[in-house]
């Protein structure tokens, strides 16, 4: 499977047959790989934890070690019933009740939905998650702002419209980060941008809570960094974009505020930016 280096045969001369010759670490790889075995653990998690680690792995290991540890297999064709069913199984551990709770808490204190219970609008916001994973969309601005508010995002301190704003901006940039579109980035991102990611997610990580780093598994939390390195992967390629836009734009020809001013929803689609004066630089700002 790629964990340990193949051999290399040659011959010793004419008549005295070949001989298989190892890298000289290998022996400590083999330690390496030993001491993460464990009885029934799929393979795919030991080559991840060793690529987390910096050991130098085939190519194309990586790439099936990704795509196992990212597929999403849905028991069915309906996103909201795949989602409502992956809740299920999530709140039948005790991990996944705890998370709830803490999502609970979230959506009282913000005052979305005062006239809900705050655990069923806590399932509520688990199961939008679970959608967007799946690379669905919520049905709803109002929903998108419950998923924002039971994360912890102080969307209720906006006015309602900018709650609407930022909820559909917020819920398009989450969409690119679906299952699916980080699957794609792992089996086409160089192997090196996705191990330079792994540090960075790290670090990030330190910065989550320690009430809600508690809640994770401590083998999948072990693997978080190399797990998650695919999103920072997507993010500077989200970010390229943006700048690419902004530059080609700055060198485009100005264009009138009639023909420039979108009026759409934010999307992740390229949108044009209106040229200089005093009025729309006011407006760009705002936005």
């Amino acid at each position: 499977m790629g964990l340990i280096p193949r051999g290399r045969r040659h011959s010793l001369g004419r008549g005295r047959g070949t001989e298989v010759v190892y890298p000289d670490d290998m022996v400590e790889r083999c330690r390496q790989v030993a001491e993460r075995m464990r009885r029934g653990q799929p393979w795919q998690m030991v080559a991840l934890s060793l690529f987390a680690a910096g050991v130098d792995l085939p190519e194309e290991t990586v790439r099936i070690a990704y795509r196992w540890a990212l597929r999403v297999e849905a028991p069915t064709d309906d996103e909201l019933e795949a989602a409502e069913d992956g809740v299920g199984q999530l709140l039948s551990t005790a991990a996944g009740r705890r998370l709830q709770t803490q999502v609970a808490v979230h959506v009282k204190r913000s005052g979305v939905a005062p006239n809900e219970s705050p655990a069923s609008v806590a399932r509520s916001v688990l199961t939008n998650l679970f959608v967007i994973n799946l690379g669905g969309e919520v049905a709803s601005d109002e929903a998108m702002i419950e998923v924002l508010a039971g994360m912890g995002l102080p969307i209720t301190e906006l006015p309602p419209e900018g709650r609407v704003e930022a909820a559909r901006l917020i819920g398009s940039v989450m969409s690119a980060f679906s299952a699916h579109e980080l699957a794609d980035v792992a089996g086409t991102a160089p192997v090196e941008e996705l191990r330079s990611a792994v540090p960075v997610v790290a670090q990030v990580l330190e910065m989550v809570p320690a009430e809600l780093r508690a809640l994770v598994p401590r083998p999948v939390a072990e693997l978080l960094p190399v797990l998650l390195a695919p999103m920072v992967v997507q993010a500077h390629r989200l970010e390229a974009d943006v700048v690419a836009d902004v530059v080609a734009h700055t060198r485009a020809p100005e264009r009138s505020v009639a023909s420039s001013a979108s009026q759409r929803p934010a999307t992740m689609d390229r949108m044009l930016v209106p040229g200089p004066s005093e009025h729309q630089e006011r407006e760009e700002r705002s936005a």
